[in-house]
């Protein structure tokens, strides 16, 4: 019995493995032998127990972590999310939805995340308002008035913004499977950069999203990445955000910048050479506030690279 058990957790993993790779009409051809399986396997502590808690514990987590799995791929809330007719609400209850799951599941809900890939990204390009002048969400109608239907349609969108960000946040922090393929990698990396440049909500909204929910997002995407030629245009797109029109994208593409510093530590010195010239540049901006902030990047990342870099200027 003890050969059996210890080959149970391999076993899982294997169907664990597979269930992640077949498509949504291959499992639900399987779900009911599925289904009758997991109902035998999660019986295991009740049927052969024995006494030994800590050996029932495991097997029953693996036990779980596959049916998550099988669980999640087959969750219908993705296509309620955005069934024709659909009201875009839903997104914003889905998306919330979404973020607290993985929160909860970490690894687990970056298997099933591969098909938000394509949503992610092209959400993230609806909702900046710097690409486009189309409104995400339509007017109330029984709003009191217009500047308050106007209101309305920002902070939805704002905070479907913040809860995309979040949970893309979430899957790069919790990737140990490889989420971020080039492809992946390619379909997010310039809608997350643009937002720098979306001003969606006013100064204050922009300021706090930027720092609190964009800054670590794409700190975390350079980390799943694992890839220096990757690391290289997530890097060129940054540096020419430094070169925006607008001081604020100026300044947080600053900020920005010294997160990836941060996050890639040693890494970082292979695309100090490209980095240098857009330094210097910002050294001289008309804006205060962008050159002390340029002057605190040097300084910081000299004490994350552990050299000086006075010499390259």
């Amino acid at each position: 019995m003890d050969f059996i058990q210890n080959r149970l957790g391999p076993l899982m993993s294997v169907l664990k493995d597979h269930i992640t790779h077949m498509d949504k009409n291959e499992l639900n051809n399987h779900q009911s032998e599925l289904s009758s399986f997991f109902l035998s396997a999660l019986d295991f502590r009740a049927q052969h127990c024995k006494g030994d808690l800590k050996k029932t514990a495991e097997i029953e987590g693996f036990v779980i972590d596959c049916q998550l799995v099988m669980i999640l791929k087959l969750s219908e809330l993705f296509d309620w999310s955005k069934m024709d007719g659909a009201p875009k609400d839903r997104l914003l209850t889905f998306y919330r939805l979404a973020d607290r799951i993985a929160d909860k599941l970490k690894g687990l809900f970056v298997l099933f995340a591969g098909q938000l890939v394509k949503p992610f990204s092209d959400l993230l390009q609806q909702l900046n308002i710097s690409q486009t002048d189309k409104a995400f969400f339509e007017a109330v109608e029984d709003s009191d008035s217009e500047d308050d239907s106007m209101e309305d349609q920002v902070t939805k969108s704002s905070l479907l913004l913040q809860y995309v960000l979040d949970c893309l946040h979430k899957i790069f922090l919790y990737d140990t499977q490889h989420f971020l393929s080039k492809e992946r990698a390619d379909a997010l990396l310039k809608p997350l950069v643009d937002q720098l440049e979306n001003m969606l909500g006013g100064d204050e909204i922009y300021k706090t999203r930027v720092t609190e929910h964009l800054v670590p997002c794409i700190g975390q995407f350079a980390v799943a990445m694992a890839d220096d030629s990757q690391w290289k245009v997530l890097n060129y797109q940054i540096l020419l955000k430094m070169r925006h029109s607008s001081p604020k994208v100026r300044y947080f593409a600053l900020v920005l910048l010294l997160e990836l510093a941060s996050k890639l530590k040693e890494n970082y010195m292979v695309l100090l050479p490209e980095t240098i010239p857009f330094l210097a540049e910002l050294m001289e901006d008309e804006y205060e506030e962008v050159e002390h902030q340029v002057q605190k990047v040097i300084h910081e990342m000299e004490t994350i690279l552990g050299e000086s870099l006075q010499d390259y200027f």
